[in-house]
């Protein structure tokens, strides 16, 4: 499994998720090596599974530090496939990356190609640099041939398959596999956190959990609390040089330590999951968290979100969350009833062991 955009540990989505596959994977009997941004000290309090084992690229911490740990992957994956038997090279594909497809090509290993986002809208949202010809061409380049090197792949939702479609019209053949949740973590046998203790309000509460990204509309979260001076907004995530101010109902309160985030979860009413008016084909890991400790969830109406939730949650308009938020926060019927259809979707339809045996199907038949 080559991942060299990842870090281990990381709090962000993207390490959650490939470590979610891999360990799982490893669980399922088989045995995964992780290429990958991997910090054996920081990560030594983490239980992972005997089969998977971790091999390291280099974490540089400089400007274009993507060009320089996708290069060393490609060396290491090539070391590796030389020196050791392996059955299928998995690649967590982004933009001018593609050192598992290209290996596995160059060594008559078999491969698939893991589509987590619209790369191109993700690095228009990261740098103006994409949107000058030359660069723009070379990206699409980039992703068009990660496709074509690939003997298969997989996106977390369809609409981005029909996205990235247009790059490749390979990816057409590409299998929809929607990510998952930890529902050992996010469930209803958890502990609250205490956090309308601590920040001193008693009152209802809303709450948001993440990456302060363009990707996510966070304006939208201090227009909710502008407009809703009643209900108490507390935003759990950082990143990305932003923080959260405005009204006092307002609480950034940073990160939160995986193990806490799911007694934030159980304290609040409302889980928000606000984007712009762009779809980036997401399967939002954030979404399924809140559903699985039975958190009414309101999220921004975009076709990927549609096809994550299947009608168990709230949608509304780009822009239009605020006044939701006001409309159905003292309707306790309503928030009832969600969380019990979210629940039971999530915990039925949306762990990492549906996505587990879905991608050992997929392995089954490219090999």
């Amino acid at each position: 499994m080559v991942a060299p955009s990842v870090r281990v540990p990381d709090s962000l989505g993207q390490t959650l998720h490939q470590l979610a596959l891999a360990n799982g994977l490893a669980e399922a009997g088989m045995e995964v090596t992780l290429l990958c941004r991997y910090d054996e000290e920081g990560a030594k309090d983490y239980n992972f599974h005997h089969n998977l084992r971790f091999i390291s690229v280099i974490n540089p911490g400089l400007p274009f530090e993507r060009l320089l740990f996708t290069k060393h992957s490609y060396q290491k994956a090539i070391e590796i496939l030389r020196s050791e038997k392996f059955d299928i090279v998995h690649d967590r594909g982004y933009i001018f990356a593609g050192s598992g497809v290209q290996a596995a090509s160059e060594l008559g290993v078999k491969s698939i190609l893991q589509v987590d986002d619209n790369w191109m809208r993700s690095e228009l949202s990261a740098t103006r640099l994409a949107r000058l010809w030359p660069y723009h061409e070379k990206a699409i380049r980039s992703c068009r041939n990660q496709i074509e090197l690939a003997d298969g792949g997989f996106t977390v939702s369809s609409i981005l398959r029909d996205q990235i479609s247009e790059w490749n019209v390979k990816a057409k053949s590409f299998k929809v596999i929607q990510n998952g949740y930890e529902d050992d973590l996010f469930n209803l046998n958890v502990e609250p956190l205490g956090i309308k203790k601590k920040l001193g309000f008693y009152g209802k509460m809303v709450v948001f959990v993440g990456a302060l990204g363009p990707w996510h509309g966070v304006e939208e979260l201090v227009d909710i609390a502008r407009l809703n001076p009643d209900v108490n907004v507390v935003v759990a995530g950082g990143g990305y040089g932003k923080s959260i101010l405005g009204s006092p109902n307002l609480h950034h309160i940073g990160r939160l330590s995986r193990s806490e985030v799911p007694g934030l979860l159980v304290e609040a009413e409302i889980g928000l999951a606000p984007y712009p008016n762009l779809d980036y084909g997401f399967s939002p890991l954030k979404i399924y968290e809140y559903m699985g400790c039975k958190l009414p969830v309101v999220a921004t109406r975009l076709p990927s979100v549609e096809e994550a939730t299947q009608g168990h949650a709230l949608l509304v308009q780009p822009g239009q969350m605020a006044n939701a938020i006001s409309k159905v926060i003292n309707n306790e019927k309503l928030l009832s009833d969600l969380s019990e259809s979210a629940f039971t979707y999530a915990s039925k339809e949306r762990t990492w062991a549906k996505t587990i045996e879905k991608t050992k199907e997929l392995y089954e038949e490219i090999l």
